[in-house]
């Protein structure tokens, strides 16, 4: 019965400390992440010029990966009544870039056309052309989701 006991309480202060070290690791990725939008922001002066419209982010740290993401999106009124819409999904410490989805359009309510451009690297040496957000949001949600099997 000790035996039994005393390896409930290994397994239940070691589930304790993954957790802590988890949430570590989230605060110290939406930080890190917060400043990696900034700088993308910086270095996008143009679009601020141009016509930000809006910018945002999203953060996650992937367990299973050991990586800090990043989701960031941008929409941009061009001139001429274009809009163009970019979202880019990168490594926050690293600043690999695992994909980039862009698009044009002169509809104000945002119609989707097809895209300007949509290129997904799951590895450092394979590249795949997408024809859609769907698709593209579908390769994001295996990152930006805790049940990363398929992520690379």
């Amino acid at each position: 019965m000790r035996a039994i006991l005393s390896i409930a309480i290994i397994l239940a202060v070691s589930t304790m400390n993954a957790r802590a070290q988890s949430l570590e690791q989230q605060a110290i990725c939406a930080k890190q992440a917060k400043i990696a939008f900034e700088e993308n922001k910086a270095d996008n002066e143009l679009q601020l010029k141009i016509g930000q419209i809006s910018g945002d982010y999203r953060s996650h740290y992937n367990p299973k990966l050991n990586k800090c993401l990043v989701l960031i999106e941008r929409t941009v009124e061009t001139g001429g009544g274009e809009f163009s819409t970019s979202s880019q999904l990168m490594d926050v410490f690293e600043r690999r870039i695992f994909g980039t989805y862009s698009w044009t359009s002169k509809d104000t309510n945002y119609q989707e056309v097809p895209p300007a451009g949509c290129v997904l690297t799951p590895t450092s040496w394979g590249i795949i052309l997408c024809s859609s957000k769907e698709a593209f949001d579908a390769f994001v949600s295996k990152y930006m989701e805790d049940d990363e099997s398929e992520a690379k």
